[in-house]
């Protein structure tokens, strides 16, 4: 079995929709596919248009151990098996604190199907938090979508940091494969941002590139894989193309483990500044603030807040009187640095409605930006 991750650690860059479609292509190519998703906001099920109350098992079980991953298991599509998630997978790493092996839970799991499936792809969350690393721990190889943004390329660079931290010292290896997502080629910045990757990946990079197209996001929104939504846009062609890509990365021997001995990680630029400074990626500050996040609810609401600086799992904020309205609030410290998030109310994702700064979550909706 291949065992595949679809990492970074910025939201909206791709990575759901494409391990919904990568999944759904190779299954096309008669391929049985395993999909599970590491993600507590839980979208590989919306996007496949699964319901809640049809998903009795979810992946938190399966890393508590509390049952084989064999009992959460569900068909999807024809060769196309899955283990989804909700919500009450970002209570994960608080339990499992101080667990020993807690980022081996997902690679024991699947070795009892190993012999079952041909693919595994896994959906990890946008964070390096310990669902991202039992997603990398249960995975050979990656596939990295990267988005025509500064959010995106910024991840990448603290993913690949990650990932040659945990090759050191985990001894875990993986073969890496950069995937340009969401690009619109007719503009100059689109096809500055697919050569310099190609520059600086030549061995690493997929020659398909998932061009942008609303078809997408209204398959997501639809609940459904591209090919059963909308087989005359550019995605139609992209997905297989991409499943193609990895059928024969095997065939010719390109599944050898990165090398990073040659890579400056920091040193990501396109010829010219003015294009996109998005292109660099800064070396991080370390000086911190506190910035405090608020927003108005009522008394008996649940409210929680979710973002990149907690690695997306919901933290409870705490309800105050202000101007004669209900005022939740929390603070966190945080260094300088651009940062996404949602509040979560009464167990439903919403951007911050007093923040008009946001980005496509490609989803269907919305993630609030803060700058610190």
């Amino acid at each position: 079995m291949r065992r595949i991750a679809i990492v970074n650690q910025k939201g909206g860059c791709g990575k759901t929709t494409t391990a919904i479609n990568l999944a759904m292509s190779l299954a096309l190519q008669k391929r049985r596919v395993l999909l599970i998703d590491l993600d507590p906001q839980g979208h590989i099920a919306a996007g496949l248009g699964v319901r809640a109350e049809d998903s009795e098992k979810s992946i938190y079980e399966v890393l508590l151990g509390e049952i084989p991953i064999s009992e959460a298991i569900q068909p999807l599509r024809k060769d196309l098996d899955g283990v989804l998630s909700d919500i009450v997978l970002s209570g994960f790493e608080q339990v499992m604190a101080g667990v020993q092996g807690r980022e081996y839970r997902l690679a024991e799991s699947v070795e009892v199907v190993a012999g079952t499936y041909d693919f595994l792809i896994v959906d990890s969350p946008p964070s390096l938090g310990l669902l991202t690393f039992n997603g990398l721990l249960a995975a050979d190889e990656l596939v990295i979508p990267v988005d025509a943004s500064v959010f995106s390329l910024n991840g990448l660079g603290r993913l690949m940091e990650t990932i040659q931290m945990i090759q050191k010292t985990k001894g875990h290896q993986f073969s890496l494969m950069l995937l340009a997502a969401n690009i619109d080629r007719r503009t100059r910045f689109g096809r500055k941002l697919v050569a310099t990757l190609e520059s600086r990946f030549p061995k690493h990079f997929f020659k398909t590139v998932i061009n942008t197209c609303t078809a997408i996001r209204e398959s997501s929104s639809l609940g459904k894989p591209i090919h059963e939504h909308n087989r005359r846009c550019s995605a139609f062609h992209d997905y297989p193309g991409l499943a193609e890509e990895v059928l024969k990365e095997k065939k010719e021997g390109k599944l050898a483990p990165f090398n990073f001995r040659d890579l400056a990680l920091k040193e990501f630029s396109v010829e010219s500044p003015s294009d996109l400074a998005a292109c660099r990626i800064p070396a991080e500050s370390s000086a911190a603030r506190l910035v405090e996040f608020a927003v108005d609810a009522p008394e008996e609401a649940a409210v929680w807040i979710a973002g990149e600086f907690n690695s997306w799992s919901p933290e409870a904020l705490t309800c105050s009187k202000s101007n004669g309205k209900q005022r939740w609030c929390k603070s966190f410290s945080l260094k300088p640095g651009v940062y996404e998030y949602k509040y979560v109310i009464n167990g439903k994702w919403m951007p911050d409605a007093a923040n008009k700064c946001g980005v496509d979550d490609r989803r269907g909706g919305k993630n609030s930006v803060i700058h610190v």
